[in-house]
């Protein structure tokens, strides 16, 4: 639970808050908008509204729009305190903030979800809340500021892809570095064994250098002759050129390929490593 935060002046959203912490913040006013938490008796003075609706994409929330809306406008211009939550002020609590926001406060929903966003980060109203909140601002102003981006998983609102604003965090920019005659960027890693090169393997007696990534290939009998990488040493790389004291234990060829997954045994390939 992020606790009970303000939206703006008077207007709070939260999870499912305990009546010692509702009644701290001065709230007069709360709209239950959940199947799941019950009702709380918070005394007399408090008026208190539960609707029930599931936190599915299928359930119909756009019908409380306006009721809603309305009395949370009408709550804040008496200075009643209102809070609106659901069970864990992600998705119901603020579908419902978001329509007061573009009603009563004129913001697009692009404008009104990064800004409550930015008071509450874990917002996230459900795909299906979100095109019911797009259809509501169609109907507002004649069009929406939000779209769905097909995925290879499903249709994501572009609200979701973006922070709305640049980040803060300072980037790092990526220099080449220029060493012995070839430039080198991030170099890629491997992602499996089979994938990895032929040259990439650890120093031998012979060599006492470090190969680069080089020529990726998956696995054929081709890698196995008199000239394959079992008896030829790596080429030299910035590795061996400019970090001459690091050090590795030396290993043979046969034992090197069977530590980078390469070596097949006679009785499992019929291509017989020499």
């Amino acid at each position: 639970m992020s606790g009970i935060t303000e939206v703006i002046d008077n207007l709070y959203i939260s999870g499912f808050e305990s009546p010692a912490a509702i009644l701290s913040k001065g709230i007069r006013s709360i709209f239950n908008i959940s199947s799941e938490c019950p009702r709380q008796d918070l005394g007399p003075g408090v008026e208190y509204e539960k609707v029930h609706v599931q936190d599915i994409p299928s359930a119909s929330i756009r019908i409380y729009f306006d009721r809603l809306a309305d009395r949370i406008e009408q709550n804040l211009q008496d200075g009643r305190k209102t809070l609106v939550h659901c069970y864990v002020g992600r998705s119901r609590s603020a579908t419902i903030i978001l329509a007061y926001l573009m009603k009563y406060q004129q913001m697009s929903l692009r404008d009104a979800f990064y800004y409550l966003r930015s008071r509450r980060p874990i917002v996230g109203p459900n795909f299906g809340f979100i095109r019911q909140l797009m259809a509501y601002e169609k109907s507002l102003f004649g069009s929406t500021s939000v779209s769905f981006i097909d995925s290879s998983y499903d249709s994501i609102p572009d609200i979701y892809l973006s922070s709305g604003r640049s980040s803060s965090r300072r980037q790092t920019p990526r220099v080449p570095i220029q060493i012995t005659n070839k430039t080198f960027s991030t170099l890629p890693k491997p992602s499996s064994f089979i994938q990895r090169s032929p040259s990439y393997t650890l120093p031998t007696l012979g060599s006492r250098s470090y190969s680069s990534y080089t020529d990726l290939r998956p696995l054929s009998s081709n890698s196995y002759r008199n000239s394959s990488f079992l008896h030829d040493p790596p080429e030299l790389t910035h590795y061996n050129s400019t970090y001459d004291s690091l050090r590795e234990p030396f290993y043979t060829p046969r034992v090197n390929a069977l530590r980078t997954g390469r070596y097949i045994a006679p009785f499992f390939n019929r291509f017989y490593l020499p």
